[in-house]
């Protein structure tokens, strides 16, 4: 690796540890400030730092064939952000209200830690530029790169297959840390620090525009929920062995890499960034913190297009017979779509959430469950003989969960229980009308 390759990362750690010697907190918006045309031009190569902060944890700004610069592999110097910070902390008041004035500056945008759990999109470890949309895709188009040149260039004559694995997890890492990053998008808002009179100053809250959330969400629908996303071709998965012994002394387990398992992992995890109850209430709250007669993504948008993307396979019939060998849907889907399921029928259940915004998460869910019986109901009568035994048995399996989760017992009393009721209250089921002495 090149001198102005290692140089550079090192002086920017260099500085970041300095920083926090200084008193200086991390800032996780530093990152934030230009887009990756600016931070790979002439005038800023060299010249301009490309963060308002080295107080971030800024990824290595590398481009593949997306312009005619490759911008500084990272900050090249002090951000503007760190020289107001430390000018603060060492002047006397009343000095420090002139400094603080200039809170609304974007050179001067700043989160941290505590931060990162937050509604704002742009507070997180890792993420980069102005428009993190694209910054997404650049990750992607170098993991995809790299995936089809794993065997024939990252693995070297005489290198162990072991680090065709090892290669495609890498590629498999910048995918997932772009995923988490655009997923944080959906239901998200703007948070600023400055306060009333500021020059400039912004509302503390922004709902994040509806156009850039869609935009978030449906890339890591694309890039999450289909199979090709994952470019796992036979012939690479023919080498992705492991070794038996590493560096630290492990042995591993198996030869094989666990597809099913590693996939179902990263895609389990997407659904939690968007169906969990923290970013369903947000996305509830953000459609009152809206004007009604401006655009909004909604509770209802998010669900019905979710859904939508992981059954597509049941929206019309299969005409031609399918087999095990080349079902009507893939190992991989199946394992998302009952995963899925498994989502809305939690959120399905009552007393599953305590905020004011679960009844409505509650009854949207059982409206999709609803919609979704009805659909997998329709596709097995419709394609009848031609569905292979695997998606028979998926969805046929799947229609009992959900109508189950819909017939389930409702209990009755359940407060009183709850909060302690004495030996004398009862559970009453509404299928069977009769009552249960509570222990």
């Amino acid at each position: 690796m090149p001198e102005s390759f290692i140089g550079g990362l090192l002086a920017h750690l260099v500085a970041h540890e300095v920083g926090h010697t200084l008193g200086l907190r991390h800032n996780f918006k530093g990152s934030s400030l230009y887009t990756l045309d600016e931070i790979n031009s002439k005038e800023f190569k060299g010249k301009k730092t490309y963060g308002g902060s080295v107080m971030d944890y800024a990824p290595v700004n590398i481009r593949l064939d997306e312009g005619e610069v490759q911008g500084d592999w990272a900050m090249s110097g002090i951000g503007a952000y760190d020289m107001w910070a430390i000018e603060y902390g060492y002047t006397f008041a009343p000095k420090q209200d002139a400094i603080l004035a200039r809170v609304a500056e974007p050179e001067l945008a700043y989160a941290t830690d505590e931060d990162t759990s937050g509604p704002d999109p742009f507070a997180r470890r890792y993420d980069f530029s102005k428009k993190p949309l694209e910054y997404a895709q650049s990750q992607m188009n170098l993991a995809v790169y790299h995936r089809e040149r794993i065997l024939q260039k990252f693995v070297k004559k005489g290198d162990s297959w072991a680090k065709a694995s090892r290669g495609y997890n890498i590629t498999l890492s910048l995918q997932t840390r772009s995923l988490s990053m655009l997923a944080n998008w959906v239901g998200g808002v703007f948070v600023s620090r400055d306060h009333k009179g500021d020059p400039n100053g912004r509302p503390p809250l922004r709902v994040v525009p509806a156009a850039d959330q869609r935009a978030a969400l449906d890339w890591v629908i694309k890039h999450a929920f289909y199979d090709d996303a994952f470019g796992l071709k036979p012939e690479l998965l023919a080498h992705m062995t492991d070794a038996k012994w590493r560096d630290m002394g492990r042995v591993s387990q198996d030869a094989t890499w666990p597809i099913h398992d590693r996939v179902m992992g990263i895609q389990a995890s997407v659904l939690t960034m968007l169906m969990n109850p923290t970013v369903l209430r947000r996305v509830y709250d953000n459609e009152f913190r809206v004007p009604s007669d401006q655009d909004a993504l909604t509770l209802p948008e998010l669900l019905e297009k979710t859904a939508a993307s992981i059954w597509s396979e049941c929206t019309q019939k299969v005409e031609e017979k399918t087999t095990a060998r080349k079902p009507a849907i893939s190992s991989l889907r199946r394992n998302l779509q009952r995963e899925h399921v498994e989502r809305l029928i939690d959120l399905s259940m009552p007393g599953a959430g305590s905020s004011a915004a679960y009844k409505p998460i509650q009854n949207l869910a059982v409206g999709e469950l609803r919609k979704l019986h009805a659909s997998i109901e329709k596709f097995l009568a419709d394609s009848g003989e031609n569905l292979d035994a695997y998606t028979r048995a998926h969805l046929s399996e799947t229609a009992t969960e959900i109508k189950k989760a819909l017939d389930s017992q409702f209990i009755y009393n359940a407060n009183a229980i709850s909060s302690g009721g004495g030996a004398g209250s009862f559970l009453f089921f509404k299928n069977q009308g009769i009552p249960a002495k509570a222990e």
